[in-house]
């Protein structure tokens, strides 16, 4: 599930599918909750409790336009919760479990997959999510 992500984050379309298609085969069991970790490291890289609502609505607006047309559409104001919610525990959220994963993919592509995250960071990251989501 860690290579799904990481050749989902770089781009090697070719290879996601591959990984994709043994995981189709092996089973997806822990997949959103590693997904989850993921985005939530992902997320605070990106921001913090201190980051203004403004700034967060302009980074969704901004993921929500450059993604590709036909794919699933996400609800904004979803997106802006969940994001929220990574950085500040005390956010409650009550988004569907089908438009988060959603929003969590959409959200680690654009964090991650902007090109600025050596292969060490994201091995890095990518380990931290595989031990958060292994307690979990």
């Amino acid at each position: 599930m860690v290579d799904y992500i990481r050749t989902m984050v770089r781009g090697d379309h070719e290879a996601n599918d591959q990984v994709e298609a043994r995981l189709d085969q092996l089973g997806w069991d822990g997949f959103p909750t590693l997904l989850g970790a993921v985005f939530y490291f992902a997320v605070n890289r990106r921001f913090d409790e201190q980051t203004p609502p403004g700034e967060i609505m302009r980074f969704v607006a901004d993921m929500r336009a450059a993604a590709p047309a036909g794919g699933p559409e996400i609800d904004a104001n979803a997106a802006e919760t969940l994001i929220r919610a990574a950085v500040d525990p005390d956010v409650e959220t009550a988004i569907d479990p089908q438009m988060a994963g959603r929003i969590q993919g959409l959200v680690i592509l654009a964090i991650l997959g902007d090109g600025t995250v050596a292969d060490d960071e994201l091995d890095a990251l990518l380990a931290e999510a595989v031990s958060l989501s292994a307690r979990a």
